[in-house]
């Protein structure tokens, strides 16, 4: 493996949410002294893997991913999660999808389109400079929806630094259904209202849960709270 690839850092062991329905909380580090958690989600359908939001894992963390089946595919749901791509994508062999693809052999996610999981829907912010897409995934429990940086479920700053935890408190990130405030920025050049026709189609959509990129699982009331975020977060001035 080339040595540019970003080391590994500290993550929890394999969780399952739901049958089939994985999750590794890993660790981004923005610096020496900042450093935030986040998600990688990992779909299984028979003994094919999908790992969603990748996140490179230590050599006992990917024995412990691969006990679960072989890695397939390495999906991107948004631009700001792309340090571990590369290394993921090698070190299994897998095949990329992305909302905006950055080379000639990646799948572009659009919505209702193709996906590398049979009962997973993309679904695409079309509003969002950079890239976004969130996927929903069927499952007799009621779907769930998985997302990137777009909707974040933040409860509590547990694997943050202590500078990380309290920036994620400080920049209001601690409510149910989050619209990530600095994605929200970035992506719409200062302009938040350009999604909600976005966030409108969403919540057309069929699900009844939410994981996303940061935070823990969110089961109860979710077209609520994400409703109440789009009125409170995607307004001009």
């Amino acid at each position: 493996m080339p040595t540019q690839f970003a080391a590994a850092l500290p993550h929890t062991p394999v969780q399952t949410l739901f049958p089939d329905v994985f999750l590794v909380r890993g660790t981004f580090a923005q610096n020496a002294l900042v450093r935030f958690t986040r998600n990688m989600i990992v779909l299984r359908e028979g003994t094919d893997l999908t790992l969603v939001n990748p996140v490179r894992l230590t050599p006992a963390g990917e024995a412990e991913l691969e006990a679960l089946g072989t890695v397939k595919h390495v999906v991107k749901l948004g631009s700001h999660h792309s340090v571990d791509e590369p290394y993921v994508a090698q070190r299994f062999a897998a095949q990329h999808w992305a909302p905006k693809p950055t080379h000639e052999k990646t799948h572009k996610l659009v919505t209702d389109g193709p996906s590398p999981v049979t009962r997973a829907t993309p679904f695409l912010f079309e509003n969002c400079s950079r890239g976004e897409a969130a996927l929903i995934v069927a499952q007799p429990e009621g779907n769930l929806l998985v997302t990137c940086d777009s909707l974040q479920n933040w409860t509590t700053t547990e694997g943050c630094s202590l500078l990380g935890g309290l920036a994620v408190r400080a920049m209001g990130f601690m409510e149910p259904a989050k619209i990530g405030p600095i994605w929200c920025k970035v992506t719409t050049g200062g302009k938040p209202s350009r999604l909600k026709p976005d966030f409108d189609r969403l919540l057309e959509r069929d699900f009844v849960q939410l994981i996303a990129g940061h935070g823990t699982l969110l089961r109860d009331d979710v077209k609520v709270a994400i409703s109440r975020q789009v009125a409170k977060a995607l307004v001009d001035g």
